[in-house]
């Protein structure tokens, strides 16, 4: 029989996004043009996709903290990138170039980060949507194949896409992404906890997960 994972609560803390920055007092929230700022990491929401003339798309979304420097200006672009509360509020807008893919590193605050959920991304008369999921438990199982791989299956259905590491802000050993309520992701490792980062498209969730057996 097939060894299923348990989930270990609050061994990270927050299931919100592992990445902490020191201090949001003197980070920038979008938009953002210029700025002079003492932090060495800021909180954003990192968002990706396409956009030109014939399609526009928009990937699942991860919070994560940043260094300064790579937080997203305003350019000139045809299409807009936009962030909205559940009470219809605008938590930022971006002009997005239409030559293709795009990646950004959106800067928001915490508080900013957990009012947001839904991305819209429009150009001309092409625009598309990512809503954030209703809070559902986010959880895998982790199945052991043998002692250096395992297959991290979740739904997908709710959470599209998913980061795996060894350990919070470790190295990714695994990005999946999909649509079916059962999707697999198979990984080498021969750890006995992965830290899981869950994407509803438009937050993230960190989860530790222990792999039975193990």
């Amino acid at each position: 029989m097939l060894a299923m994972a348990t989930l270990v609560v609050g061994l990270f803390g927050s299931p919100r996004p592992a990445h902490t920055p020191p201090s949001e007092a003197t980070c920038p929230t979008a938009p953002v043009k210029t700025f002079v700022t003492a932090a060495r990491a800021c909180p954003a929401v990192e968002i990706s996709g396409s956009a030109d003339a014939g399609s526009v798309s928009l990937d699942p979304a991860f919070d994560v903290s940043v260094a300064p420097a790579q937080l997203a200006r305003p350019g000139d672009g045809g299409a807009l990138l936009s962030g909205f509360a559940s009470d219809g509020r605008t938590l930022f807008t971006l002009p997005v170039a239409t030559n293709g893919a795009f990646h950004l590193y959106v800067p928001l605050t915490g508080a900013s980060q957990d009012a947001l959920t839904r991305l819209t991304l429009a150009y001309g008369r092409n625009s598309t949507q990512r809503d954030a999921s209703d809070g559902r438990e986010q959880s895998a199982e982790i199945i052991p194949t043998d002692e250096s791989n395992v297959i991290v299956a979740w739904n997908a259905a709710l959470y599209p896409a998913i980061r795996v590491a060894e350990k919070p802000d470790g190295a990714l050993i695994g990005t999946g992404s999909g649509t079916s309520t059962f999707e697999q992701l198979p990984i080498e490792t021969r750890a006995r906890v992965l830290y899981i980062v869950f994407s509803d498209g438009v937050r993230s969730f960190a989860r530790s997960i222990a792999i039975f057996g193990r």
